[in-house]
């Protein structure tokens, strides 16, 4: 068991209080650039670096994040994190001795899962998401080692360990959500799972291989996944939950109406995450790892943490009138719209506009109604403008 002791240099933690203008509510480590995969929608690219962070940067890590008060969330991920377990153990021990309540998740491709990590993972409570972007077909030509990543998921399921999957939806496997979900069923740990769209950043931009969904397969996708969840759910003992309609069901549930309602979507958009690279080097974001415009300094001298170009989907869309979430929008990934600027940047409007309108079957054909006449040229793969109803 590795023990870690929290004795930051006074200096240090001074020159972090003049540097940091808010507070750090949302960490993440990328415990290591090491990978046994070359996912085809990894926004990483390919690794600069085989290195591994080490423990002083860990612990510097931990002293820029502790500086505020009220919760804090620490994500762990790579490369492959579970690649690396003793950092895992490091990570969760800083974190129980933490001047601020800590929670601590990890995000794995399940392929490198054994007994004693499930164990490692089960012992620090350490909330798990595996990434998974369809059956076995899909994920096998989309990440590579489906047969492992299945075989890691049984491992959870025997242990008793829940997990959440990820999915990324892209071209791909857009047409394939709804298999997904009726895999997911059959394990009793299996809470959810969570969307995000494709990121055209890294292995994404340099094969161009791997696009956005386009709106039409986006909609009927997400349409069918949504009716296929109502009939899994009615027969499973835990409901499995996507992440993204139950925020549609809070917003729309919300009891008041605030007019031309603004929502920070994540930490990043606030100014209030950190990433830190096994380097030492600090980026708003996980998907913002390793752009020099995006730099924020390093462990050892942290800088003003810089934001996203402020583009928001109301901004963006000309007309929401007839959107079911309209002031109610729940926005868009900022880092998504800011590399996904050369496509269609309003799919975000399609996949909550469809979950609204799943809420109420009787109205889903008017969502195909809505968008499907000006997706002619999006079906042909045409690159956006001029593909969604509510662009100028």
């Amino acid at each position: 068991m590795m023990i870690i002791q929290s004795n930051p240099d006074p200096a240090h933690l001074e020159q972090i209080a003049h540097n940091r203008q808010t507070q750090i509510n949302y960490l993440i480590l990328v415990l290591t650039r090491r990978c046994n995969l070359q996912c085809a929608s990894c926004y990483h690219g390919s690794p600069d670096s085989q290195q591994d962070m080490s423990i002083a940067t860990l612990e510097k890590a931990f002293d820029l994040a502790i500086a505020g008060s009220g919760p804090l969330h620490i994500q762990l991920t790579g490369g492959e994190p579970t690649l690396v377990p003793e950092l895992i153990e490091a990570a969760a021990q800083r974190a129980l001795i933490a001047s601020r309540p800590c929670t601590m998740g990890i995000q794995t491709n399940g392929t490198c899962l054994d007994a004693q990590t499930v164990a490692l993972l089960k012992r620090y409570r350490i909330q798990v998401g595996v990434s998974l972007d369809g059956p076995p077909a899909i994920q096998e030509e989309v990440r590579g080692k489906s047969a492992e990543t299945l075989r890691g998921l049984q491992l959870l399921e025997s242990c008793a360990l829940p997990f959440r999957l990820t999915t990324v939806i892209s071209n791909r496997n857009v047409a394939e959500l709804d298999r997904l979900a009726l895999l997911l069923a059959g394990f009793r740990q299996a809470m959810g799972l969570g969307l995000d769209l494709l990121v055209v950043k890294g292995n994404a931009r340099e094969a161009a291989t791997m696009l956005p969904a386009p709106s039409t397969a986006l909609i009927q996708g997400v349409s069918s996944l949504a009716r296929t969840l109502t009939i899994i759910n009615q027969r499973k003992e835990i409901p499995l939950q996507l992440r993204e309609l139950e925020l549609v069901k809070g917003l729309l549930n919300a009891k008041t109406k605030q007019v031309n309602r603004t929502r920070n979507f994540c930490y990043a958009q606030q100014g209030t995450s950190l990433a830190v690279h096994p380097d030492g080097r600090l980026f708003p974001c996980g998907q913002s790892l390793g752009d020099p415009r995006l730099f924020a300094g390093s462990v050892d001298q942290a800088a003003p943490m810089p934001l996203f170009p402020q583009r928001t989907l109301t901004e963006l869309a000309a007309d929401c009138s007839s959107c079911p979430l309209e002031n109610k929008c729940p926005g868009d990934c900022p880092s998504r719209l800011h590399y996904n600027r050369d496509h269609n940047p309003l799919l975000a409007c399609d996949l909550y506009r469809t979950l609204a309108y799943s809420l109420n079957t009787r109205r889903l054909d008017s969502c195909f109604e809505y968008i499907h006449p000006q997706r002619q040229a999006d079906r042909r793969g045409a690159s956006f403008p001029g593909s969604h109803p509510c662009h100028p």
